[in-house]
């Protein structure tokens, strides 16, 4: 299949080179119920749009119900073939349909996807407030192997810049540490509250075995001591257009 010029198959899309990080906050105007009923048909709108020419994955996290008002009611890592091939999708008649279909569902005065800077190559000395980095900057496979998602909030204790600062230490270690384990995707979203991380292992056996040993306790004690574990859980393989939960991950073109 060609489409802007370029070919895509699925060879193409078997690797991700672009990544849209969603954070959406639900519209006001509807109940939380009506919100989580809602999200299966945008998800289902959100497959159906990029499948064929582009998506590699689609990961959709709800977080628990007790999460503070900061943190979004529902995140989405989208894992892309190219920057080219999503700007031409969204360019199209469906592509702005689907852009308007977000309004139905999310708040958006506040909903966005963040910035996004590929970490391995900027390596900046401080985070950026509300940032995606791309940590290893490898272009891999998200529908395969292990996906797990983690969120986790500032100690109240701390100062903004301090979180920020401990934060890029604790992805530096976690890094150094994990990615000799079998860690091929590390994602981040930086923000002056919170962490979320989007983590891609080549299996749950090497997932397992680097998280329960010395290397693997460590960083988890690292991260305890500057945020609090809202959540970590896997991105279970699901199909777009099933109910969602909080508290849950849904990787919906596991492979």
């Amino acid at each position: 299949m060609i489409f802007l010029g370029v070919t895509v198959n699925a060879q193409t899309i078997d690797k991700a080179a672009y990544f849209r990080v969603w954070q959406g906050f639900q519209k006001p105007e509807l109940t939380s119920e009506q919100f989580l009923n809602e999200l299966p048909s945008f998800m289902k709108n959100t497959v159906d749009l990029y499948q064929e020419r582009a998506l590699n994955n689609y990961i959709v996290v709800i977080p628990p119900t007790n999460r503070p008002a900061f943190i979004p009611d529902e995140l989405a890592l989208v894992t892309l073939h190219s920057k080219e091939i999503y700007e031409a999708i969204r360019a199209t008649p469906e592509g702005q349909k689907y852009s308007a279909r977000h309004w139905d569902v999310f708040n958006k005065s506040n909903s966005k996807s963040a910035a996004f800077i590929d970490y391995s190559k900027v390596n900046p000395e401080e985070l950026i407030h509300n940032t995606a980095y791309d940590v290893i900057g490898n272009q891999i496979n998200w529908a395969r192997g292990f996906n797990a998602v983690f969120i986790g909030i500032k100690k109240s204790e701390l100062s903004s810049a301090q979180f920020l600062h401990k934060l890029q230490s604790h992805i530096e270690l976690a890094k150094s540490t994990m990615q000799p384990k079998g860690l091929l995707g590390y994602i981040i979203i930086a923000n002056d509250n919170y962490e979320i991380a989007y983590l891609n292992w080549e299996s749950k056996h090497a997932h397992d075995i680097a998280v329960q040993d010395a290397g693997g306790q460590a960083v988890f004690a690292d991260a305890k001591q500057f945020m609090d574990v809202l959540m970590y859980e896997e991105a279970a393989p699901s199909q777009a257009g099933q109910t969602v939960a909080p508290g849950r991950a849904y990787s919906t073109l596991q492979r």
